[in-house]
């Protein structure tokens, strides 16, 4: 290469690299440019708020015989309401911050993890005593299977337990992040059930409960669609030798629809429905686990 096609090489690499990065850094403050260029941060959770829901909301979850009914909105509460979780998303769409304290403050050490949405969220809330001597919850409400998926390192791998219950799907049928595909959902079901076992964490897969109508997404009907997530998800614990949990079986009434017993809403347990629920899980946690010296869990 002569001397002036390496300076016009030269030249014309210069002018890339000038404009890459024009349109890559995005302009700061010149008070901050000197501290960061990018977005990796030390603390990303200092600025996201908790979005846990209220007090009298969950009584009306939680609270046998209490009435389900939504205040009413104006538009103008729900444009605040959809914003609001637009910036949530975009902060933070896996909703990592939730328990970032949570684990660190265990040190990186539980006995069992419950990874799941609003179900297992609540969960906690309807019988504490079940989350005591080192079974600890990690259900986000509102969360699909892709959202589980990005924060199953965090929240279950680096906790090191020995066994992990997923639950998932409920909102993957309502389309919390958008219309997804029931392939979509078996991966991410397959991707958590992959990274726990190469890390030797024994997998329950629970069933996802039963509903006829999602309140927050009222135009779907999802009965058939949870019998058929249910009808896979034992098939493939059977094939790979995970343990299955049929909570729909004993939380089910005529025509799919949860038992009025068991649910104010439909959709989630109450305490009366959750204590059903511990009953199966406790079951499935005491029994011994095949090739493994891991007796019992809940020990």
């Amino acid at each position: 290469m002569t001397e002036t096609r390496m300076r016009r090489r030269g030249a014309a690499l210069a002018l890339l690299a000038t404009a890459c990065a024009g349109v890559l850094m995005i302009p700061q403050p010149a008070h901050a440019r000197a501290a960061s260029y990018t977005a990796m941060s030390g603390n990303p959770c200092a600025a996201v708020p908790s979005a846990a829901p209220g007090k009298a909301f969950m009584h009306m979850i939680l609270h046998p015989g209490a009435r389900f009914q939504l205040p009413p909105q104006s538009a103008q509460q729900k444009a605040r309401a959809q914003r609001a979780a637009d910036r949530q998303r975009a902060r933070d769409w896996a909703d990592l911050c939730r328990y970032r304290a949570a684990n660190e403050a265990l040190h990186h050490h539980a006995r069992v993890v419950f990874m799941g949405d609003s179900i297992t969220d609540f969960w906690q809330d309807a019988d504490p005593a079940f989350f005591t001597h080192g079974i600890v919850d990690r259900g986000i409400s509102g969360q699909t299977s892709a959202q589980m998926l990005v924060r199953f390192w965090p929240d279950v791998i680096a906790l090191h337990p020995k066994v992990v219950q997923i639950l998932a799907g409920t909102n993957d049928i309502a389309g919390n992040t958008g219309p997804t595909t029931a392939r979509h959902y078996e991966d991410d079901i397959r991707a958590m059930v992959t990274l726990a076992q190469a890390n030797h964490i024994h997998v329950i897969l629970g069933s996802l409960p039963p509903a006829v109508r999602f309140w927050w997404a009222p135009k779907y009907h999802p009965a058939a669609e949870i019998r058929r997530l249910n009808r896979w998800l034992r098939a493939y614990a059977t094939r790979h030798r995970l343990r299955f949990v049929d909570y729909y079986a004993h939380l089910v009434g005529r025509g799919g629809r949860f038992r009025r017993s068991l649910s104010n809403d439909g959709v989630h347990p109450n305490r009366n429905g959750f204590k059903v629920m511990s009953a199966l899980a406790r079951r499935a946690l005491e029994a011994p686990w095949p090739h493994s010296r891991v007796q019992s869990a809940q020990r």
